[in-house]
């Protein structure tokens, strides 16, 4: 009966035993489970940490990309686990570092298949190198040829996508060979789609403010124009001065064409320049007329040459830019914007410089049309006021068919008016002599008879049979006209005379 006893008691602790090992492995498991479980909690707050930290950059630096190309450098080093980060930009066919973190120099580098950052521009897509060195040389010679410079062994590149169009990379390197995980894969694109929002945002940040800057300026000009029907200059110096701040230019220059010659019309900026420039094809702005088209030269020092008259040359001008102004198709004059440093103007800029020319040739449109209005109106004024004067005098003709006087008055008097003068007199030939019969003015007539001779301006206008016009009858009074009466201020009003 013991042994019975004690086998039993055996017995009965065995199971506890072995689920007190099942309660340890599965507390392992679950301790196991929880560890990762925090780990990946951990690096999925600080991976949601940096993106607010990025996202909060990308607000509060709307016109500066820099900052926000810093932190995503230096987020993507840190969360991947990589000794460095670059954030490349496309400029031309050239990939240019904008922003770097680590101790892993970057360089400009063309885009080509020999590079991962290269190949993922071209080929739209992630490219992860787990070991450099064991590519070939045909493979990814820049990529090779810089890893035997710096020792760089693992490489990841993910493009920066605007709409499908590559803008730009970005790569992280490690020293050792140690393959990026899919979650690391994966955060460097989010990093990337982070990167073109902060890009998207600055530009059209910036061509929100640009387009805002044109309009202002446009409505700027459009009411100089308005205000100024008559007088051109002030419109030509407000386009100027646009050109010059809205493009960036050093100064601006606006030309008319006169004959073979473009004068200076307008300026603004310090540099400067001669009042007229031949029309000649040696001489850009010369060249822009001439071509009737848009002239963009990037840098001028290179092509002395081709543009030895140019006056640019001499005062170290490097980027020229010119627009002629056209009126219905033919070249009025032009605008030259002119920068000291070889930098092209961009395609924006060369566009609103046309703009700018459009505007020019509608203000010098608007003042001449206005002018020939005026002009005409005044010569549609002058030919009514005669009529109405000859309607007069006819009518004082058929009222007074036996009395000459009020006749003669009245044409004095419209003889004055209409020609604006100072008095009218009309004279009349008795015999060898004549004398004043009607007269309208401050300057009384003469009473008496004067001889019929040319040493008075009504006599030699008598004697020659036609019109005697004296600007200045001070001038030559003591020299032609030695008998005409004194009396009348030096400079006074011309004198006409006309014989009837």
């Amino acid at each position: 009966m013991g042994r019975s006893k004690t086998k039993k008691t055996v017995k009965k602790k065995r199971p506890r035993a072995t689920q007190l090992n099942q309660l340890k492995k599965k507390l392992l498991r679950v301790s196991g489970q929880l560890a990762s479980r925090d780990q990946e909690l951990a690096e999925a707050l600080e991976q949601q940490a940096a993106t607010s930290e990025i996202l909060k950059i990308i607000s509060s630096s709307p016109t500066d990309l820099q900052p926000v190309m810093d932190a995503i450098a230096e987020s993507a080093a840190r969360l991947c686990e990589a000794r460095d980060a670059v954030v490349f930009r496309i400029h031309s066919d050239v990939l240019q570092p904008v922003a770097i973190y680590g101790p892993i120099p970057a360089e400009p580098i063309a885009i080509s298949r020999g590079s991962t950052s290269g190949r993922a521009v071209l080929d739209r897509q992630t490219i992860h190198i787990p070991d450099l060195a064991a590519e070939s040389d045909e493979e990814f010679p820049v990529s090779r040829a810089f890893h035997r410079q710096q020792g760089d062994r693992t490489t990841l590149a993910t493009p920066l996508l605007r709409e499908s169009v590559p803008i730009g990379a970005i790569l992280i390197r490690r020293y050792e060979v140690r393959a990026f995980s899919d979650k690391q894969i994966a955060l460097l694109k989010t990093f990337a789609d982070q990167a073109v929002i902060a890009i998207e945002n600055v530009r059209l940040f910036n061509e929100l403010n640009e387009s805002l800057e044109r309009q202002t300026a446009t409505s700027e000009i459009l009411g100089v124009i308005a205000s100024s029907p008559t007088d051109i200059q002030p419109v030509l110096d407000t386009v100027a001065e646009s050109a010059a701040r809205l493009c960036e230019a050093a100064d601006a220059q606006i030309r008319l064409v006169e004959g073979d010659k473009a004068r200076l019309a307008a300026s603004f900026g310090t540099l400067p320049a001669p009042e007229f420039r031949p029309l000649v094809p040696n001489n850009p702005s010369g060249r822009a007329i001439l071509m009737r088209e848009t002239l963009h030269i990037h840098d001028l020092q290179e092509r002395k040459a081709e543009f030895s008259e140019s006056e640019g040359l001499r005062r170290g001008v490097r980027t020229f830019l010119s627009a002629p102004m056209l009126r219905q198709g033919t070249p009025i004059g032009t605008i030259n914007i002119r920068r000291m440093e070889m930098l092209p103007f961009s395609d924006r800029q060369v566009k609103l410089l046309k703009t700018f020319a459009d505007q020019a040739v509608i203000a010098i449109e608007n003042v001449r049309l206005f002018t020939e209005l005026q002009e005409r109106n005044r010569e549609l004024t002058e030919a009514l006021e005669q009529q109405t004067a000859t309607s007069e005098i006819l009518q004082i003709i058929a009222k007074s068919p036996t009395n000459l006087q009020p006749v003669l008055n009245v044409l004095a008097e419209n003889a004055a008016r209409l020609c604006e003068a100072t008095d009218a007199q009309i004279q009349r030939v008795e015999g060898d002599a004549f004398m004043t019969v009607a007269s309208y003015g401050p300057f009384p007539p003469t009473a008496a008879k004067r001889p019929l001779d040319r040493t008075f301006p009504g006599g030699r206008a008598i004697v020659d049979r036609q019109i005697i016009h004296i600007p200045d009858l001070e001038a030559v009074r003591e020299t032609e006209y030695p008998g005409a009466r004194g009396g009348r201020r030096p400079g006074g009003p011309p004198l006409v005379f006309r014989t009837v």
